[in-house]
């Protein structure tokens, strides 16, 4: 899946040309393997908002000490999505549990929730059935579309939701944290990635979340028992990396060659710019870049040695103009 959560290209070219989306087709998801939680705003800032001040105060409840929503099942919670352009993007969230024990098991419904009867009159598709989360928007709703393989245990749920820009999302649990067959009182979090046509993961943030029948009760408990402690929002460290979606034969070449050359070293030509600044402002860019592919290669457990050596050498050379700057001030 994923560089970390990287949804397949084919679901979200199917998506995008619903026109925003249209109905939504029922093709086969994919992320595959545990999702990275490794917490960043990216490029375009993305920040995961949630006010917990004007909610039904008895079905849904936000910690802002604990990062954590507190909610009753089949209970609507607003989640606020934003970032810094205008295009149209994607946030897919999904359910994972907390701690990194259980962080190579999917989260699944258990099987009284998934029973048929709890499933009239829609009778929905198994990997809808069987993800603890959903949105709000009724089944087959325009921009909506359910992730995830019931068969293979190593296919994740979630639940992508196209956007036209920044906007707010509802979302419900269809299960509890005290269901014996399925999340069986162990602690979850949600995972919302920004995302953009091309699959690309841009932003990332992880909530916590606790579906019970008194959020109160057991938010003011949570509470008292942390004391003075405040969650950090960043997760547990990311598991390995997970396995590639299968892709057509022509887009799977496609994207090779795309990540070849993301991995390429180029060694340019020598070269004369002119003004200092404008060197030194050119390697700072090209820095930035370079670190930021390293974030997400470490996050996701790839070998980064040759893209440290090359961070290195850039580094060196800006050191380098720097003492041609002060030689030229003296």
């Amino acid at each position: 899946m994923m560089d970390d959560s990287i949804p397949s290209s084919i679901i979200l070219d199917e998506i995008h040309n619903t026109l925003l989306f249209g109905d939504v087709v029922d093709i086969s998801p994919t992320p595959i393997g545990p999702p990275a939680r490794t917490v960043f705003n990216g490029i375009h800032n993305f920040v995961v908002e949630i006010d917990g001040s004007n909610t039904q105060k008895q079905k849904y409840l936000y910690s802002h000490r604990l990062n954590r929503i507190y909610v009753n099942m089949e209970c609507n919670f607003s989640v606020n999505f934003k970032w810094d352009t205008n295009e149209p993007m994607y946030v897919r969230a999904t359910t994972v549990f907390s701690e990194p024990a259980q962080a190579q098991k999917r989260v699944e419904r258990c099987i009284q929730h998934s029973h048929d009867s709890y499933n009239q009159p829609l009778r929905p598709e198994p990997h809808v059935v069987k993800n603890v989360l959903r949105s709000a928007r009724a089944a087959g709703g325009a921009g909506v579309h359910y992730c995830g393989s019931a068969p293979r245990a190593d296919s994740w749920y979630s639940v992508l939701v196209a956007f036209a820009a920044p906007a707010a999302h509802a979302f419900q649990f269809v299960c509890k944290n005290s269901c014996s067959t399925g999340i069986n009182r162990r602690p979850i979090d949600v995972i919302f990635t920004l995302e953009d046509v091309s699959g690309a993961v841009l932003g990332r943030h992880v909530v916590g979340a606790r579906v019970c029948s008194c959020p109160r009760r057991d938010m003011l408990a949570d509470e008292k028992q942390a004391g003075g402690k405040r969650r950090a929002p960043a997760a547990p460290p990311a598991p390995a990396a997970p396995l590639a979606p299968l892709a057509p034969p022509a887009k799977r070449r496609l994207r090779e060659r795309e990540r070849a050359d993301e991995d390429a070293v180029v060694t340019l030509p020598e070269m004369k710019i002119y003004g200092v600044r404008t060197a030194t402002a050119g390697i700072k860019v090209m820095l930035e870049m370079m670190e930021h592919v390293k974030a997400i290669k470490s996050s996701v457990q790839q070998p980064v040695d040759e893209l440290t050596r090359t961070i290195n050498e850039l580094k060196t050379i800006k050191e380098n103009i720097k003492s041609i700057k002060k030689e030229n001030e003296q």
